[in-house]
């Protein structure tokens, strides 16, 4: 008996596993299209207004001729803005440092491996879907929910929304902890008609399917 539980368990499990590793393989295969030789698109990370220096995140970009295989491993740039920077909206509508948000995606010219050497000569933000917006909070298993846990930057979740949460969570879910950014390129706050932190918000692959700041009102949901 023991030796079949542990039998259908891994079973289980693999299938689990074949089918998110399915399901990232479509995503990756979707974004490395955008990415070209001569266009540097990636994430903004950090913004140094002080010193005027962009920190951005090109992990796709710098992985773009890689295929299917993906690797763990990340890579950044820090790009100087300067008065010679050209530095504007996709419609080519001017913008400021103040303008650029922690997650907006971006376009750096001249690209790294073409004679970037830390100063941009263009930086352009880039239009953004809703799934690009959403991408850290959608789901990426098309059958399996993301609950996440979002709290005040610098505050840490109540215990009844740690790990505890999800001992009393039968059916299969991914579970994030994520504090709410004031700067991030959406305003979740806003977006999601956040009243208060922290809130527990369950994600399918499309869209916020519940919401709640009751622990009680999430098992309710998920029975």
């Amino acid at each position: 008996m023991g030796r079949n539980v542990v039998g259908v368990t891994i079973l289980i499990m693999s299938s689990l596993l074949i089918t998110a590793c399915q399901d990232t393989k479509n995503t990756d295969e979707k974004s490395q299209e955008q990415y070209e030789d001569d266009k540097m698109i990636g994430l903004v990370r950090e913004v140094d207004t002080e010193n005027s220096v962009v920190n951005v995140d090109i992990s796709r970009w710098e992985k773009r001729d890689r295929g299917n295989v993906t690797t763990d491993e990340g890579y950044d740039i820090f790009a100087e803005i300067t008065d010679e920077t050209t530095l504007q909206y996709e419609d080519t509508t001017e913008a400021s440092l103040h303008d650029i948000k922690k997650g907006q995606k971006v376009l750096i010219n001249p690209p790294k491996e073409d004679g970037f050497k830390g100063v941009a000569e263009e930086f352009i933000l880039l239009d953004m879907t809703s799934e690009e917006k959403y991408r850290g909070l959608l789901s990426h298993l098309e059958d399996t929910l993301n609950i996440v846990v979002m709290y005040e930057e610098g505050e840490t979740p109540p215990p009844q929304m740690d790990e505890q949460l999800m001992e009393k969570i039968e059916q299969e879910t991914v579970m994030t902890w994520r504090p709410y950014q004031k700067d991030y390129v959406i305003d979740y706050k806003e977006e999601l008609n956040i009243k208060k932190f922290p809130v527990i918000l369950v994600f399918n692959s499309e869209e916020l399917v519940f919401k709640t700041n009751k622990v009680e009102e999430l098992y309710e949901f998920l029975k």
